[in-house]
């Protein structure tokens, strides 16, 4: 049986969501763009979220708004004074200054590939710890596992 597909407002569902997040312990949010890969594929993974009910720190994946509206799922680069850096997975630009009253929720686990992935895997702490420190390496780092899966999973 086929799925059917609707549209929604974004910025309507996120204001439910920040609603729902009040009273909630986690809600799903289908990813959706490009700038988390490798770690989330568009359309593909799903995303935990939860309320911040702790520190944030370096590589925790939060959910927040720009000053334009835009809603992003990010890593957290840095804590600083002037606030948070941030970057997405597949990104090297580090966005500066996002404040914590823009943040709303934080990752708390992920279905990707069909796997659940959560603090302790393997796969989840190496985004968390590795990936994150390396913004300037990551598109080397992509085209060598491009030519490296190429070679070894090849579809017969």
């Amino acid at each position: 049986m086929e799925q059917e597909r609707i549209s929604v407002d974004t910025a309507l569902l996120m204001e439910q969501y920040r609603e729902l997040l009040q009273t909630a312990q986690t809600l799903p949010l289908v990813a959706t763009g490009n700038s988390m890969v490798p770690f989330l594929a568009d359309r593909r993974d799903t995303v935990y979220l939860s309320r911040i009910e702790r520190p944030l720190r370096r590589g925790d994946i939060v959910l927040y708004q720009r000053e334009s509206g835009a809603y992003i799922l990010h890593r957290i680069y840095a804590v600083g004074p002037d606030g948070y850096d941030m970057v997405g997975d597949a990104q090297t630009q580090i966005e500066h200054g996002i404040r914590r009253g823009q943040i709303f929720a934080v990752v708390t686990a992920a279905d990707r590939k069909g796997r659940r992935q959560e603090p302790g895997c393997f796969c989840w702490d190496f985004f968390e710890k590795v990936w994150i420190r390396m913004p300037a390496l990551r598109p080397a780092a992509m085209r060598i596992y491009g030519a490296v899966r190429s070679v070894f999973w090849r579809k017969s």
